[in-house]
């Protein structure tokens, strides 16, 4: 009962609006203990892959668009950023529907190396993520809805290139960067035998979802990459362009089998606030 209470929790926390989302600092500075804060803002579009074997045993592919707010914050060799980007995919091959996600990421990451020129820096550390995903596929009637729920803790690892100086030599003008996160393990709430909720059970909706859905934990329930480049402004401010991709699966766990990849180029925008 523990464990679903604390994806009940999760799931909560994902429908409200958390701030998140950021990239590395340029460590050419002259006060690395000062506290840097920026806001992000970002805009995505892309494919969608979707499978999931309670609401249709194929594949299903169609476009996807992505936005996403963020708050970072850094100091010294610490970096800490949030994330809640939202994902829809509207699916039309071989079937059409909808993919709805919702995703929540808090992100710990400490530089733990830096070369002599001061230009190459990793940076390691973990995250944690809560992800809601919902299903429409109308064609398919008392199945046409699919709704899950994920939590997975994974470990970070990037590296950062910065390259381009100023004219005044304050700053890299460019950051290029790739991550990698790997969830270890997740936890995973999903529809069970006859995936539709038997709302008529039970008069209460909370109820429904405890005890008609199938809860269990999965190791390594997928990846996700995010490759980019940001301008650096001399007002602190980035601009960027990025890859991601996300991908998540229950494997053998669990009666229906789920797999899901969004892959999306990025526009991101980073505003510093001190």
């Amino acid at each position: 009962m523990k464990i679903k209470n604390f994806l009940l929790l999760g799931f909560l926390l994902s429908v409200t609006p958390v701030f998140t989302h950021a990239q590395t600092e340029s460590t050419n500075t002259g006060n690395k203990s000062k506290v840097g804060v920026w806001l992000d803002a970002g805009i995505g579009i892309g494919v969608a892959d979707t499978y999931d074997n309670g609401t249709a045993p194929m594949s299903l592919y169609g476009l996807a668009a992505g936005l996403q707010t963020a708050v970072t914050v850094e100091w010294n060799r610490c970096h800490i950023q949030g994330e809640t980007r939202g994902l829809a995919g509207a699916l039309f091959t071989p079937l059409s529907g909808y993919d709805f996600c919702i995703q929540d990421r808090l992100e710990f990451l400490y530089r733990v190396h830096d070369d002599k020129t001061d230009r190459f820096h990793v940076w390691v550390g973990g995250a944690g993520v809560v992800d809601l995903d919902i299903k429409m596929i109308p064609d398919l009637m008392n199945a046409s809805a699919g709704f899950s729920v994920f939590g997975n803790l994974g470990a970070v690892g990037m590296v950062q290139y910065d390259f381009g100086s100023s004219k005044d030599g304050s700053r890299r003008l460019f950051s290029l960067y790739g991550k990698l996160t790997l969830p270890l393990v997740g936890l995973a709430g999903r529809p069970g035998y006859a995936y539709i909720d038997n709302f008529t059970g039970s008069l209460n909706s909370l109820d429904v979802v405890m005890n008609e859905y199938e809860w269990f934990a999965k190791a390594f329930p997928g990846v996700t990459t995010d490759i980019g480049i940001y301008l650096n402004l001399r007002n602190g401010n980035r601009f960027g362009i990025s890859y991601r991709w996300d991908y998540l699966s229950t494997g053998n766990r669990g009666i229906y089998r789920f797999d899901r990849a969004f892959h999306t180029i990025n526009l991101d925008f980073m505003f510093k606030l001190n």
